[in-house]
């Protein structure tokens, strides 16, 4: 549980106070302006002048579109935002302020919450009354989103939310100490209408063998919609499938699952249409096999933040990853900070038993896979990296208390593996000197944040261009991949989200695709240590690429010009295909084939005829059209090649 929530039960627990806080209304649809109400009635103490009335909203009403704070803001009231107080005695003045308003309020900083420990994106509304004084039974309103002076308002909370409270303190003397105010008013976000449908199934089908579509309606900001009672038609776009031809939501749950069954062999893809035609989704490409498969691509977000991080929101992240995005694994990776270390939330002791229970709980082998994780936040030279574990986990390190080689030291190799995110960015970039080839063989190539690649600012996908945040550049001197297979680190491709809203498997910011031999803990965390991965911006696209029959991820050797070989079914058409080549030190990486499949499906075979050394070869794959404004992009493990006479 949250120090927040915490707080306001402690507060509240079997407590009579004469002081009152209503909230009207008690709830807003996500992400839609409008205007809320804070009365505060004074006490039997009353307010003398000086005293200071401090009210919070909860966190996840000030987490903004870009992951930042909306700017609650007591300055313009004609500006979004505008919060305002007014006293119900008359002749009594009272000045609202906003606690740490600054220019730079979407650089990510912390700040003192109102129980004092460090929050990232609240915003604390300070009421002073600056003459005069406040009586028992008097109030004050602290209006959030006044439109009085033509605001547009305040936006509400972009995440759909449980009723959470609302925090507030008194110092009815001024005397600079606050006392938390017990009530129970509450703010609850609704999700918004329908905005898109999502359907996905299983990579890998068997012919004449039921399997599982989750088909999903959400909203603007990517919450399940609730209710969502739509009847939604389903038809086959390509290949023998038996499926029904409707599926009508009648629970009031945003995500139902639907049994088909492949009837025929070869490349299934699948469409679902609501509201007469307005909402559509189109599925991933699943292939259909004779017989079961020794090994199947799995699709999941190894990166994903809640509540418990102090930059996170929202909760029940593992049913979204599973219902709504269809994943077939997930891990929470929320920060080790903790609250020793001046953190309101994070994995300490407090929390990670809960948190491996939690995980544990949604676990279903053969199902669905939670992974047990977390992410250490260091600064540069080590940077950010995620710790994940193959069972049971191992220790909770701090980054604020070790090095990356003190924690390197402390995990099991072939029991945990850590893998480092957005290494190209500024802040925090990641030196190559710092690596354990035990414990280090995947790199998150992209995220929400942006592409680690290649140094690039102008790539559409830079962290320059991202609108996850708007601080990041990126590092000329940080880790990109290349630099890395450059440098000589085996390390495979994956790519994630770094979602901070408990909505994992965004089809925009980031997915693994592993293969395994089975859809559990083991077998995916083997495949991880395998290299045996690839990731995409969070298309399903299915990609093989192999060097001399070697897939994604190997080595191997060859005395002669090796063999390359191109599968790729697209969830749009393939425009491009380029495989690079890094054998000469002073010449990094270069593209050696450059194909335009402009097909949906695609298959190539050709030589390397330029082939000298020992080299690193790669796979980049862009699609048509774009997602949520985005380019689509995947990219292969390298495979490593080693000449022999």
């Amino acid at each position: 549980m949250t120090f927040i929530v915490a707080l306001f039960l402690a507060v509240t627990a079997g407590l009579q106070s004469d002081q009152q806080v209503r909230v009207a209304p008690t709830s807003g649809i996500a992400g839609h302006y409008g205007t809320w109400t804070v009365t505060y009635e004074v006490g039997d103490a009353g307010i003398r002048e000086g005293g200071v009335l401090r009210v919070q909203l909860p966190d996840t009403w000030h987490a903004g579109e870009r992951n930042s704070a909306n700017r609650l803001q007591a300055t313009d009231p004609t500006g979004d935002h505008y919060v305002s107080a007014r006293a119900s005695r008359v002749g009594v003045r009272i000045v609202a302020e906003v606690e740490s308003e600054s220019p730079n309020f979407l650089v990510k900083s912390s700040r003192p919450g109102l129980d004092g420990r460090l929050e990232r994106y609240v915003f604390v509304v300070r009421v002073t009354v600056a003459s005069g004084r406040l009586r028992p039974g008097d109030t004050i309103d602290v209006i959030y989103g006044d439109t009085s002076s033509g605001s547009r308002g305040m936006r509400a909370a972009i995440v759909s939310t449980l009723p959470e409270p609302v925090l507030v303190a008194v110092d009815a003397n001024g005397s600079g100490t606050f006392a938390p105010v017990a009530h129970r008013a509450t703010l609850t976000s609704r999700s918004g209408i329908a905005a898109e449908l999502r359907l996905t199934g299983p990579s890998a089908l068997v012919v004449d063998e039921p399997a599982t579509l989750q088909l999903a309606a959400v909203d603007l900001y990517s919450n399940e919609v609730r209710p969502f009672r739509d009847e939604v038609s389903l038809r086959v776009s390509q290949g023998d499938v038996e499926l029904p031809a409707t599926v009508r939501f009648t629970d009031g749950r945003g995500y139902q699952t639907v049994t088909f069954t492949p009837r025929g062999l070869g490349i299934v893809r699948l469409e679902a249409v609501a509201r007469a035609g307005i909402l559509r989704a189109r599925s991933n490409p699943m292939e259909v096999f004779g017989e079961a498969p020794s090994e199947r691509v799995y699709w999941g977000d190894l990166h994903s933040h809640t509540r418990h991080s102090f930059d996170g929101v929202g909760d029940g992240v593992h049913d979204y990853a599973r219902y709504v995005s269809g994943l077939d694994f997930h891990a929470m990776t929320d920060h080790s900070q903790t609250s020793a270390d001046g953190f309101t939330r994070g994995l300490g002791p407090e929390v990670w038993d809960e948190y491996q229970a939690t995980t544990d709980a949604h676990n279903r082998p053969g199902e669905f896979v939670a992974l047990h994780a977390y992410e250490a936040s260091f600064q540069s030279p080590y940077g950010h990296h995620n710790v994940y574990f193959r069972g049971t986990p191992g220790p909770l390190l701090a980054p604020q208390r070790v090095t990356l080689p003190e924690l390197w030291n402390s995990l099991d190799a072939g029991q945990a593996l850590t893998i480092p995110h957005h290494t190209g960015k500024f802040p925090a970039p990641i030196q190559v000197t710092d690596h354990d080839p035990a414990l280090r063989r995947n790199f998150e190539i992209y995220s929400a944040h942006g592409l680690s690649e290649a140094y690039d600012p102008t790539h559409p996908l830079a962290f320059e261009q991202s609108d996850f945040t708007n601080y990041s550049t990126s590092d000329p001197e940080g880790l990109t991949a290349q630099r890395a297979w450059a440098s000589g680190l085996t390390l495979s491709t994956v790519a994630a989200s770094d979602d901070h809203r408990s909505h994992p498997g965004q089809p925009h910011w980031g997915l693994a695709a592993v293969t395994a031999s089975a859809l559990t803990r083991a077998a995916i965390f083997d495949a991880l240590h395998a290299r045996r991965t690839y990731g995409t911006t969070g298309a399903r696209i299915l990609l093989d690429f192999r060097v001399n029959d070697e897939p994604m991820g190997g080595e191997t050797t060859t005395d002669g010009p090796p063999r390359l070989h191109v599968v790729a079914h697209g969830t749009d058409v393939i425009d491009s295909v380029q495989i690079l080549r890094y054998s000469d030190p002073g010449g990094g990486f270069v593209v050696i084939h450059d194909l335009a499949p402009h097909a949906l499906d695609f298959e190539w075979t050709g030589p390397d005829g330029g082939f000298r050394d020992d080299s690193v070869y790669y796979l980049r794959l862009t699609q048509r059209g774009h997602m949520r404004g985005r380019a689509v992009m995947a990219w292969s493990s390298p495979i490593w090649v080693r000449r022999v006479e």
